[in-house]
């Protein structure tokens, strides 16, 4: 074991928390199924029960109104899950992110200290996550999606930080808005 200085962070593309996500809208999907039949069960057995005391259409409007719902959130979950499993084949492999005292590699572009213009985090939205992206002083850019890898923004801060003496950072602002 080494009581030296680390020589450099090396973070390898990790599909886990993209299987994990996966796995629990699997599970949405699944419960928005069962809590679908359940809602049918209860709307039928309410007119089978009732239904010389309801008024046809306003039953219908109901059992519509409530079926509604619950297909809009079957639907929902549907589309989550399906984008969740379209992100896990999105997936480097190898190295994502590299960082040491010559210079940042992010998502294969390689740039020392000096060649850094740039290092920033792009802010997620509908399908897309929050990225790490790295910007050259020639414009070329590179970035990583944030969810394939398994360190804090804040440690890849403190970390360019470091190896770049001070020089560089981390703009982590695009994540607090």
């Amino acid at each position: 074991m080494s009581t030296g200085p680390i020589s450099e962070l090396i973070v390898p593309y990790d599909p886990g928390p993209l299987t994990e996500k996966v796995a629990r809208r699997r599970r949405l999907v699944r419960t928005r199924l069962v809590s679908l039949v359940i809602t049918a069960a209860v709307l039928l057995l309410i007119y089978l029960w009732r239904r010389d005391d309801l008024q046809d259409a306003v039953f219908v409007g109901l059992f519509a109104l409530v079926l509604g719902i619950s297909l809009t959130l079957l639907g929902v979950s549907v589309a989550l899950y399906l984008m969740a499993k379209r992100a896990i084949g999105s997936v480097g492999s190898g190295t994502a992110i590299r960082i040491g005292p010559p210079g940042i590699q992010v998502a294969g572009l390689s740039a020392s200290w000096p060649e850094v213009a740039v290092i920033d985090t792009i802010k997620g939205g509908v399908g897309r996550k929050p990225r790490l992206r790295l910007t050259t002083a020639d414009g070329r850019r590179a970035d990583v999606p944030l969810d394939q890898v398994t360190v804090f923004p804040a440690t890849l801060d403190s970390t360019v930080r470091a190896f770049s003496a001070g020089r560089h950072g981390v703009d982590l602002s695009a994540l607090e808005s």
